[in-house]
């Protein structure tokens, strides 16, 4: 009978808990490589059992100095077009955004890619509207086509 007071008068008693922590913060990140699918890259390098018509798992593969790594795209709207247009397989690429601690993901604010060795930033336009867009599909204001493009980096 005692040890149910104790314990009703333990559990009346507030809980001393550690201050909330923030999480960490997400890691900028840029990086120079190659839009892949992560299933056949596996699949090439470890064997791993894929089936012949899949839905790709598109990430990006860096090659440098520290070896071979990969990290996965998060699909967001400035990120669409990476996973729509086939022309962003076709070069080599610079992405630009944040991953986060410890999940491998990407999160793209920048697309780049290279043509005569240099950087150019890759973007949706409007003829009609003479509107710069992110993501590929229609033009924000008229709803019409919209089509790739690039400029050199640092310019419009």
């Amino acid at each position: 009978m005692r040890s149910g007071i104790v314990l009703a008068a333990l559990a009346a008693l507030p809980v001393l808990a550690s201050p909330p922590q923030d999480p960490p913060r997400p890691d900028v990140f840029e990086a120079r490589g190659r839009l892949v699918c992560l299933l056949e890259e596996m699949k090439e390098a470890y064997q791993v059992e894929v089936k012949p018509i899949h839905e790709h798992l598109w990430g990006f593969r860096i090659d440098d100095k520290d070896g071979r790594r990969y990290v996965t795209l998060l699909r967001t709207r400035i990120a669409e077009g990476l996973f729509v247009d086939e022309a962003f397989r076709k070069r080599d690429l610079r992405l630009i955004g944040r991953t986060f601690p410890a999940s491998g993901l990407l999160e793209v604010s920048r697309t780049q890619w290279f043509r005569d060795g240099r950087a150019h930033d890759v973007f949706y336009w409007c003829e009609v509207c003479a509107i710069k867009q992110w993501d590929p599909g229609t033009c924000a204001c008229c709803q019409g086509d919209v089509e790739l493009r690039d400029s050199p980096a640092g310019r419009d």
